[in-house]
């Protein structure tokens, strides 16, 4: 129940789905006989509301202000999946999951334990931890893009990628970090432009299982994968971008506002931990003994097995 056809949300879904062999439905105008392409090789059909509501054991894997209008008719403990604190924001649209308490209709789901403890501080509701499912796709034989260090989060002003480009501004070419992704225009526009934006970013990858980018892939041999993601009253555990650059041998860079918040992500020990441009220089530049480094990576597959 939501627009955006990329980000943690369509992951989210996808590989639920098929862990799962779950079925997704979206609400349309109409119930449609076939079904479309979702991506991650996986489809979706929509159904008009009525046939919505006939399922049977629905989850409503994510929510947005489109489709407030339809969350009053689904019935009580029908399940939700809340995936951070900006979804229960309330404003100039009303957001009826707190407008009118319909959150405590709901049996909610979380996948990281910083938001299941605000809902229960902010709205006193108990909810059920899910940690982020993962399929384990099988090696590829496609091609892989060479980079150095990768960056493979949406560009959005949560995700700090200007803290990115900076760190560029302070590297050696063949050191510089690549950045894939969906873009928010307005971030990109205020934010990035006198950054050189367009000289790092090449764009959307594929919903594909492995990532694809031009039909290579884009996550087998960078050394590095930079996610500086930052949600207010939210933080620790784990997004996507971090489980598939665990699982395809990338040692993590992230956000020291993010890993503080719990002890599943250790500076030097299953990541390196930053703060500013400067310190991602400082960690890019290094030559680091391999064994070390191989160590870094180990220690981070252990956090794929709870996915």
């Amino acid at each position: 129940m939501a627009r955006p056809i990329y980000g943690g949300w369509v992951t989210f879904t996808a590989h639920l789905s098929i862990k799962n062999n779950y079925d997704i439905y979206k609400i349309g105008n109409r119930t449609e006989k076939n079904k479309r392409k979702y991506g991650y090789s996986v489809m979706y059909q929509n159904l008009n509301i009525q046939d919505i509501l006939k399922l049977k054991d629905i989850m409503i894997t994510a929510i947005d202000k489109q489709y407030y209008q339809f969350l009053h008719l689904f019935p009580p403990k029908t399940k939700l999946v809340i995936h951070d604190p900006t979804e229960l924001k309330t404003g100039k649209k009303r957001n009826p999951l707190i407008d009118d308490k319909l959150l405590e209709r709901f049996d909610i789901y979380v996948i990281r334990k910083s938001v299941q403890e605000y809902i229960k501080k902010e709205f006193n509701i108990d909810t059920t931890f899910m940690p982020h499912p993962f399929f384990q796709y099988p090696e590829s034989d496609k091609k892989c893009v060479y980079n150095y260090a990768v960056s493979i989060s949406r560009i959005d002003f949560d995700k700090n990628t200007d803290i990115i480009l900076k760190a560029n501004k302070l590297l050696p070419p063949e050191l510089q970090i690549t950045i894939y992704g969906a873009e928010n225009r307005l971030y990109v526009f205020h934010k990035l432009k006198e950054l050189e934006f367009n000289k790092y970013w090449k764009g959307r990858y594929e919903k594909t299982l492995p990532m694809l980018y031009k039909d290579q892939q884009i996550l087998k041999s960078p050394s590095f994968m930079i996610d500086l993601s930052v949600i207010h009253n939210d933080g620790g555990g784990t997004q996507y971008t971090f489980l598939e650059a665990i699982y395809n041998n990338c040692v993590l860079i992230l956000h020291n506002d993010w890993i503080k918040r719990d002890k599943l992500f250790i500076h030097n020990y299953n990541c390196f931990g930053v703060s500013n441009e400067n310190e991602i220089k400082d960690i890019l530049i290094k030559s680091y003994d391999p064994k070390y480094l191989e160590m870094i990576r180990i220690n981070a597959i252990n956090i794929l097995i709870n996915h």
